[in-house]
């Protein structure tokens, strides 16, 4: 996987423990693209993602990374959930 070099470049911003966090946390809205299936499976996120990302040697064991893909979660949907919707107009201008 190309994107784990980024986890273990002390540099980066997906670096150790706190970075790990930091990673979950961006994943979390991802799962609102998915309905309910995606909430209801945010379990296999840490194998799926956080395992991989760091080539087996996670930094962070499965309750932080799903506390921090859940943090993520929570704070786009509640971000969708407050924001207007536009509604749609008619094109037609009334001259």
């Amino acid at each position: 996987m190309a994107a784990s070099v980024h986890c273990y470049s002390p540099d980066s911003i997906y670096y150790g423990p706190e970075g790990a966090k930091r990673l979950g946390r961006e994943c979390g809205p991802a799962l609102l693209d998915f309905g309910e299936f995606g909430i209801g499976n945010i379990g296999a996120t840490y194998s799926a993602i956080c395992v991989i990302a760091y080539q087996l040697k996670p930094p962070i064991d499965a309750k932080d990374w799903l506390a921090a893909v859940r943090e993520g979660y929570d704070r786009a949907k509640a971000w969708r959930d407050r924001r207007e919707v536009p509604e749609l107009h008619n094109e037609e201008s009334e001259d």
